[in-house]
């Protein structure tokens, strides 16, 4: 005689919500991640002149402590910085470069910069800096 054994039911987990759940926190992650501007940190020297506000360049030529230069935000390498300068001055409206550079860099990256900026066919170069607080005795 066969004695018939009750099955024990299948225990199964369901992954396609979970599946969808990690391809949203994806997408999520992706695009918020798009929207975070790289931080370049910078020490800009001082000046007894107040900055002149009537320019809004969207040319901005940056360099580090370390020397490592971005135009705009997006790193390059010294070679490709006048080329690129180049093209984004003959699409701009107003022929301006600003450039900002960290008190602790050479001065040699710094002449470069200017160098670039002048061989890009810029008229106009502004150097970025911070106002020196006036000292009232």
């Amino acid at each position: 005689m066969q004695i018939l054994r009750q099955r024990k039911p299948s225990i199964r987990m369901e992954i396609s919500p979970l599946i969808d759940c990690v391809f949203l926190l994806l997408i999520f992650f992706m695009l918020s991640s798009t929207f975070l501007a790289p931080k370049i940190h910078l020490d800009l020297p001082t000046a007894g002149l107040p900055p002149d506000s009537s320019h809004n360049t969207p040319i901005l030529l940056t360099i580090d402590a370390t020397g490592d230069v971005f135009l705009n935000q997006e790193p390059l390498s010294w070679d490709q910085v006048t080329t690129r300068l180049q093209a984004l001055v003959e699409a701009a409206e107003r022929k301006e470069i600003t450039v900002r550079c960290d008190q602790a860099a050479s001065h040699k990256y710094f002449m470069q910069a200017l160098d670039a900026a002048k061989s890009s066919g810029a008229l106009q170069v502004h150097v970025a800096y911070h106002q020196r607080e006036s000292t009232a005795d």
